[in-house]
């Protein structure tokens, strides 16, 4: 293996973790196959969707793409397409060229971008992979020669491979993101340190919880609590977590209440040890977790979620919220506006609705549903 192609396959298996996704690697094609453009398509183009396509040197589609007439109209009559899996076929020996350059195709979807060669390849594995790659040069220039198409073949399960992994990864960052937002619309703040105490990441109920003055702040890069007894406790906790680590103890937690200096418990803190990786840990990854539940926090259940959920009306959908954040019926009534009369016939109704009898039921009921994920 020569120091190119070396240099290709660093770019490849360096292409789902670079910043943005590809871009780095088409470049490396690009100039590798002495190529003016490459575009990956990673989900391809239909009549539901527009897909997901990176280009690399072409102009007026550089990037991520969506908006564009290939993906509009285009991807339905492309005619370089049905090629083989898993090999590379230049477009002049798919196609007639003659025929091609008297297309609608050409003249709106590549003349306008100075396409006129195409190496193409399928890269395809069952379910797991349907991506395609386009190699182009402008019109003037050679075609593609076999020694680019066999160097493109060798690429070809290096390709497959890198795609795999950034499917993974896509899939894993989706799946985190989800989990990540549903924490935070249960109003639990999430930090995660590393093994220095050092903050290194959270989410973003922790973030706003840092600079809401509640008994909680960042410094130095760790965090600390008002009273000088509650910090000395996290501490320990930290340090007990982490020797919970150590010996492969990911269940443990411990918990404690948090107060300000007039004595009034404001918040409610577990710490947790993540799992070991299998990998050597860096400085900056995260080891432990701590869970921070503000009681002041107001629970947010959008309305359309109780309506789907217990058949409730928007204005009694606006009461049960504010019930579930504490308020009495006197005191939601005023703060909707609305007489306390008209409060106790809609109460009446949810209790009809929801099955239960007593307003602490009530709360219980919204605050242990998913309307809060909606």
């Amino acid at each position: 293996m020569n120091e190119r192609e070396q240099g290709l396959l660093g770019a490849i298996y360096e292409a789902p973790l670079t910043e943005p996704v590809w871009s780095e690697c088409l470049k490396s094609l690009r100039a590798a196959l002495k190529a003016d453009g490459v575009i990956l398509m990673l989900r391809l183009p239909n009549e539901l969707e527009r897909g997901v396509i990176l280009t690399e040197g072409i102009p007026g589609m550089e990037g991520e793409i969506g908006d564009n007439l290939y993906s509009e109209q285009f991807y339905s009559v492309d005619p370089f397409v049905n090629i083989p899996d898993n090999t590379t076929v230049t477009l002049d020996e798919h196609l007639d060229m003659d025929a091609l350059l008297d297309s609608e195709f050409y003249k709106l979807s590549m003349e306008p971008f100075d396409i006129h060669h195409i190496a193409g390849i399928e890269l395809s594995s069952g379910e797991d992979i349907d991506a395609s790659l386009r190699l182009t040069r402008k019109r003037g220039r050679d075609s593609f020669t076999l020694e680019d198409r066999e160097l493109l073949n060798d690429l070809i399960p290096h390709l497959k491979r890198a795609l795999r992994i950034h499917s993974r990864l896509e899939s894993m960052s989706s799946e985190k993101e989800l989990y990540a937002q549903a924490v935070s619309q249960l109003s639990v703040a999430t930090f995660f340190l590393n093994d220095k105490h050092q903050l290194v990441d959270s989410n973003p109920m922790a973030q706003r919880l840092l600079t809401a003055n509640r008994s909680i702040s960042l410094n130095a890069g760790k965090l600390a609590l008002q009273r000088p007894v509650d910090n000395q406790k996290l501490r320990s906790a930290i340090e007990a977590a982490l020797s919970a680590r150590s010996r492969g103890d990911t269940v443990f937690a411990q918990a404690m209440p948090v107060y300000d200096n007039s004595g009034e418990c404001l918040l409610g803190l577990t710490v947790r040890p993540l799992a070991v990786k299998r990998h050597r840990e860096q400085d900056n990854e995260a080891v432990i977790a701590i869970f921070v539940s503000d009681a002041a926090a107001t629970v947010e259940a959008p309305h359309s979620s109780l309506t789907q959920l217990f058949g409730l009306t928007p204005a009694e959908s606006r009461l049960a919220t504010a019930l579930a954040n504490g308020l009495s019926l006197d005191d939601a009534s005023a703060s909707l506006h609305i007489s306390r009369n008209t409060a106790r016939a809609h109460l009446r109704s949810i209790f009809s609705k929801t099955g239960v009898s007593q307003q602490t039921q009530l709360v219980s009921l919204i605050l242990k549903s998913v309307a809060p994920l909606g």
